[in-house]
């Protein structure tokens, strides 16, 4: 059994512009596990990095030489070089490339004091209404004092549990067509009807996901210092079980980048329960955010948050609305109809915001504040957060044109930096400025971006449906125009024989 332990106490300057950088359109959205690989140079998905142990006897090679006997690292080196990494309550690395651990234990040390009073208040709550404090499964019914206490966050031990009763996982798995369901699916899966990419897909992204948490890449054993082929975790097991049974309920979906560190999390907090993952999973994709990993990945989502930062941050709009400048640029002529769905280009940034829930975009105990809310009162809490980044790093974003290239990779580094969450969540919640923002506004605004996303459909439909003739399609502009005037061509030599 998984057992996170909870401690006590746990002790720039802007650049100059350069020109817009080229994005690949694989980089910038997850590759669907049916279409094609992973890329491990993506840079707008980089969840999971981490950063290789080193040791002092590397810097004795650095010329090449093959160092002698005595000189190579010892099996005792190698284990206190592994040891020695400095971990959070939770089992990841302090350090990341952002944030360092001198940095993470001076905030750790005032951020411990915030989870004692909150532990505090939770157990005040709970003990006037009557329900227990050890190992509890019930919690006090949701009101406007819970989802207060929601946003300032659960206490680390009782997370998973909270997640689980707030999110309504209990009745979802009372529903008739969950009953059974998870066996079921995994007796498939042991038949083999779990289909090939997806299998595949899945298996790649297994090593991939939190290889700086101790639980899912366990510290080596003497064996595998020495060379030993290494033991696969528990927790990389069930991974595999949930994603796999995910994928073969879901045909719509199959498997998406990113579901492996929303899988993981769950099981990381949910003691790894994996039918509660499984259902949980299924809520997070069906009710919260749906669409959002569909094998079209219409990235509805990314597109809201753009039309409530022009809404709710116009200064920040101003700042990155280079639609003008890419609707009257080059090629703008042969695409018209998708005119009305082109985004300013740091929204490329935000795709993994939605996609992964944050995970691998804010340092982890702001990603578990966001995972408190949003498990809580649904995606509303996601769109604030994601205003609030944005208005976190408003006045560095102002120092830039629309179309400057230094622009995106600022957008794009903003949240790895937010380490304290409760300078987020005032942002979001208590500041007035996103307090109009309801869940019927950002419904409507889903409503009018799938809309266009159908109008887009039908107009290509249109333009490739058999039978058109090639100078009645030329006539009307738009995307089929280059493959027209190739058709003509064809159809030429075709006639005359050359």
């Amino acid at each position: 059994m998984l057992k996170i332990t909870i401690p006590e106490e746990v002790t720039s300057p802007i650049k100059p512009s350069v020109n817009l950088p080229e994005v690949d359109e694989d980089e910038a959205f997850p590759r669907r596990a049916s279409t094609s690989v992973y890329d491990r140079r993506s840079t707008l998905f980089n969840l999971g990095d981490i950063q290789a142990v080193s040791s002092p006897t590397n810097k004795s090679n650095t010329s090449g030489n093959v160092l002698s006997p005595r000189d190579r690292p010892t099996m005792a080196s190698l284990r206190r070089a592994v040891s020695s990494t400095e971990r959070d309550r939770y089992g990841f690395k302090k350090a990341t490339h952002n944030i360092s651990v001198q940095e993470y234990n001076a905030w750790a040390s005032k951020y411990d004091e915030h989870i004692s009073r909150r532990r505090n208040k939770w157990v005040a709550l709970m003990t006037k209404q009557g329900l227990p404090t050890t190992n509890p499964t019930r919690f006090p019914d949701q009101c406007d004092r819970v989802k207060r206490y929601a946003r300032k966050g659960y206490p680390p031990e009782w997370r998973g549990a909270m997640w689980w009763y707030y999110s309504g996982g209990q009745y979802k798995l009372q529903q008739p067509e969950m009953a059974g369901l998870y066996g079921s699916l995994v007796e498939r899966i042991n038949k083999g009807e779990l289909n090939k990419d997806d299998r595949e897909a899945i298996e790649r992204d297994l090593d991939r996901t939190f290889p700086d948490n101790i639980h899912f890449r366990p510290e080596p054993t003497e064996e595998e210092l020495a060379g030993g082929t290494p033991l696969e975790p528990p927790l990389i097991k069930d991974l595999r079980e949930v994603l796999s049974c995910f994928a073969l309920n879901n045909p719509g979906i199959g498997y998406c980048q990113s579901l492996n560190f929303l899988a993981g999390l769950l099981l990381l907090f949910l003691k790894q329960d994996r039918e509660k993952a499984f259902v949980l999973l299924t809520i997070i994709t069906q009710n919260h955010l749906p669409g959002a990993h569909a094998r079209s990945l219409a990235n509805t989502e990314v597109n809201v948050l753009m039309m409530l930062i022009r809404d709710y941050l116009p200064k920040v709009w101003a700042s990155i609305n280079d639609t003008d400048l890419v609707n009257s640029g080059p090629g703008s002529q042969a695409h018209p109809d998708s005119k009305f769905q082109r985004q300013p280009t740091v929204a490329l940034s935000c795709t993994s915001w939605f996609m992964s829930i944050f995970v691998g975009v804010l340092p982890i105990e702001t990603v578990l504040r966001v995972w408190d809310a949003f498990l809580y009162e649904g995606p509303r809490a996601l769109y604030r957060y994601a205003l609030s980044i944005f208005k976190l790093g408003e006045a560095e974003i102002r120092k830039y044109r629309p179309g400057d290239g230094e622009l995106f990779m600022t957008v794009q580094n903003l949240p790895r930096r937010c380490l304290d969450p409760n300078v987020l969540h005032d942002l979001a919640f208590v500041k007035k400025g996103f307090g109009s923002l309801t869940q019927n506004v950002i419904d409507q605004k889903r409503l009018f971006w799938r809309d266009q996303s159908e109008r887009a459909k039908r107009a290509v439909s249109q333009r490739t449906k058999p039978g058109m003739i090639p100078e009645d399609a030329s006539n009307r502009g738009g995307m089929g125009g280059l493959k027209r005037r190739a058709s003509r061509r064809f159809l030429k030599k075709k006639n005359t024989g050359f």
